[in-house]
């Protein structure tokens, strides 16, 4: 129920959420009359929606979840006894698909796979696991395997983790792979704006890690161009993964998971 409730009640304080909200207010209250009132909430609609998909909105939100763990040139990651990567890198081979889909994040399976070659760790550990309504009957971990071996790691130095279904999960199921392996100092991978969160969940769960970020999605632009007033979808979307990036940090600091 909880997995369930996580992705469900988040969706109350997204743009789109709160557009809709404001939009079904609206056209109720025309109905009785209060169509001052009405109109008021039709343009606050709109503004929202307009302000969440501009490229300058969703990039400032974004780049603020970055800031705190900015990635590392190779050759200045320390070596460790052996690499966690989270999974929402890939997605299943299902129909029409004929190949694993490479996601947005899978710049996280691609880091762990350089460390390994780089011999910064013995062990890969994948911490990925599937959503209930999952239709996949392979976890995520194994497909993130395949293609790390495609990517020239040892099928033999991959251990999987494939029950997790959030971050604490991720932390504390990954916990017991590292305490089999006497695993002493971990390379701990995921994207940067998830990395804060990341690292919250497995101190809590007694697991010191040593960050290496990837997947930046705000890079150092030039100068303010008025096109990033113009809404776009990706943009949308960019600021409702940053406002739901916000919301997990903050339920994790209120379940004592940081």
């Amino acid at each position: 129920m909880y997995v369930y409730l996580s992705k469900i009640l988040p969706l109350f304080v997204m743009p789109i959420g709160i557009v809709l909200l404001l939009i079904v207010v609206a056209l109720l209250l025309t109905r009785t009359g209060w169509l001052k009132t009405a109109k008021s909430l039709l343009a606050a609609a709109a503004l929202l929606l307009w302000l969440a998909a501009t490229p300058f909105v969703a990039e400032s939100l974004y780049r603020a979840l970055e800031a705190d763990y900015p990635p590392k040139p190779l050759a200045d990651i320390p070596a460790g006894d052996c690499i966690v990567v989270l999974g929402g890198a890939v997605g299943p081979a299902l129909w029409p698909r004929v190949e694993v889909e490479l996601e947005e994040a899978v710049d996280r399976v691609y880091k762990a796979a350089q460390l390994a070659r780089a011999g910064r760790g013995r062990t890969v550990i994948v911490s990925a696991g599937n959503q209930p309504w999952s239709a996949s009957q392979w976890a995520e971990a194994d497909l993130i395997r395949e293609l790390l071996v495609e990517w020239g790691v040892s099928k033999e130095a991959v251990f999987l983790e494939g029950s997790s279904r959030n971050t604490w999960e991720n932390a504390v199921y990954s916990k017991n792979i590292i305490d089999s392996i006497h695993c002493g100092s971990v390379l701990l991978v995921t994207s940067a704006a998830h990395m804060p969160r990341a690292v919250a969940a497995f101190n809590s769960a007694g697991v010191d890690v040593v960050p290496v970020s990837t997947d930046v999605r705000v890079v150092a632009g030039g100068k303010f161009a008025a096109v990033r007033l113009l809404p776009d979808a990706r943009a949308l979307a960019m600021t409702s993964e940053a406002i739901r990036e916000w919301i997990g940090r903050k339920f994790y600091q209120m379940q004592g998971w940081n």
